[in-house]
């Protein structure tokens, strides 16, 4: 049997959870479905974290409409959503006299869009600020508004509190085609999960978006998956910069970067390589030497050596350029939220927002926006444990005596925190990881990932060796050491 909504939302990432907690302002009823296992994925969840200052794009490109507005937004909801952000700003940095010259333009960009604060400094000003920065910069556009946020915390900030307000999120459900009513309207999908009914489907599917669009007719976008690949360093390296450092932009990218991230790690890339696989993020030694090189570029003493991982994303970009926001007059019901790739980030609230207003405007016959009087804004995080003051974490520690238990050593996370994140939906590894952060430390889970297992397989009621890292298959155990050794013995000596 059908399960039917007013609104099906195809995607979790920030540009899909973004839209369902502001849809969750009205008496909707929301699906959101993402093909993952644990929320964020794809883009969402390897990227820069960027929040920019809104002077790269061209005035008049849909980016450069929603990247300031989005930047304000995200500077208010860090306090009602509770999600981590450093306000650090950014530097563009250049090494010529022609870069300089571009350096101007952006700063004329940026007052056309409406950023704030925008000015260009000296490269003895930026090296009086950032020590570390080349000696070869003569000059760098400083923006004060842009800075770094934790992007784990905000995708699961906007979920959760779409969910709170009523939105229905269905992971491990993948969108196999889609369902038209006699008349040519939206009707619905097809997914592994049986079919969702809505007379309204938003396409906020990231590098699948474009398949998705063409699904329902529309092939006047395309998406080229271009691949981001990145080092991250430890947090022992915290203060060696405090802000978001960039070369000056080219056609392929904003260039490679140098970031403190919200926590404190260092961070460096993205490469821009296009391909054909939307799925594929491996690394190559091609690409991290093109990040490590470019980082030597801006800081040349960047303390690769610290490194703890290596990691890399794939974003959709767009044939045209732009964002594509739009509702199709045929089929009616159907609104592409596709190619949002940089300023993706920054720009997801502001976003939110425009595409209530587009559903209200031209969909209002198909769902009616009565608002949610008990509509929630407010989201509280995970206690932060590795943050809290010692009094603090001895009041945790008095409330639930699991939050004594140190589980992640690196990042001083909790069993208490690992517990709380069950409790909110995580069922993998990795979605704990998301939520807490354990295993995102020096040793990459190599201690506390067992620990995490067994609390999931306690609380979730399941044997240890159901537990995954990721979903699927990726079983982090195949059962007991002497039963699989017998059983292999057993499987050899009947060959």
């Amino acid at each position: 049997m059908a399960k039917k909504y007013d609104v099906i939302i195809i995607g979790a990432g920030i540009i899909g959870s973004g839209i369902a907690r502001e849809l969750s302002r009205y008496k909707l009823k929301i699906a959101v479905l993402d093909k993952a296992s644990e929320l964020p994925s794809g883009a969402s969840r390897a990227n820069s974290s960027m929040i920019h200052g809104g002077f790269d794009d061209k005035p008049g490109t849909v980016k450069a409409k929603f990247c300031v507005p989005g930047n304000k937004l995200w500077h208010k909801l860090k306090d009602e959503l509770d999600i981590h952000l450093d306000e650090c700003g950014s530097y563009v940095c250049a090494f010529t006299d022609e870069e300089k010259l571009h350096l101007e333009k952006l700063l004329a960009q940026g007052n056309a869009n409406g950023a704030p604060g925008l000015e260009i400094i000296s490269g003895d000003k930026l090296r009086e600020r950032e020590p570390n920065a080349s000696k070869e910069i003569i000059a760098a556009l400083w923006s004060p508004e842009a800075g770094i946020i934790n992007n784990f915390e905000a995708v699961a900030a906007f979920i959760e509190n779409a969910q709170t307000n009523g939105a229905e999120l269905f992971l491990e459900t993948l969108v196999t085609g889609l369902i038209f009513e006699t008349n040519g309207d939206v009707k619905g999908v097809n997914t592994n999960r049986g079919i969702f009914e809505a007379p309204v489907l938003i396409n906020a599917a990231g590098v699948h978006s474009g398949e998705i669009s063409q699904w329902a007719g529309d092939t006047s976008f395309k998406i080229i998956p271009t691949k981001g690949e990145y080092f991250l360093l430890d947090r022992t390296t915290q203060g060696f910069i405090h802000s978001f450092m960039f070369s000056c932009p080219s056609k392929a990218g904003k260039g490679i970067t140098v970031a403190q991230t919200a926590e404190g790690n260092l961070l460096s890339g993205p490469t821009a390589t296009e391909q054909d696989d939307p799925e594929d993020n491996s690394t190559t030694p091609e690409g991290l030497a093109e990040v490590l090189k470019g980082a030597r570029r801006l800081v040349p003493n960047f303390p690769v050596n610290l490194n703890i991982t290596t990691f890399a994303g794939v974003r959709a970009n767009t044939d045209t350029g732009d964002f594509v926001i739009k509702a199709l007059e045929n089929p009616r019901g159907f609104v592409n939220v596709a190619g949002i790739k940089s300023p993706g980030f920054t720009s997801a609230p502001a976003i939110a927002i425009y595409v209530a207003d587009l559903l209200r405007e031209n969909l209002a016959d198909k769902i009616k926006f009565i608002p949610n009087e008990k509509f929630v804004p407010e989201r509280r995080n995970i206690p932060r444990f590795l943050y809290s003051s010692m009094d603090e974490r001895k009041e945790l520690a008095k409330s639930d005596p699991a939050y004594a238990q140190i589980v992640c050593r690196c990042e001083t996370v909790t069993e208490g925190q690992v517990i709380e994140a069950i409790r909110r939906g995580a069922r993998t590894v990795t979605a704990v990881k998301m939520l807490t952060r354990a295993g995102t430390g020096r040793c990459q889970g190599g201690f506390c990932c067992p620990r995490v297992a067994e609390i999931l397989s306690r609380e979730l009621g399941v044997p240890l060796d159901a537990i995954t890292r990721h979903g699927g298959d990726s079983k982090l155990l195949v059962g007991r050491t002497k039963e699989f050794l017998l059983n292999k013995q057993e499987a050899r000596l009947n060959a």
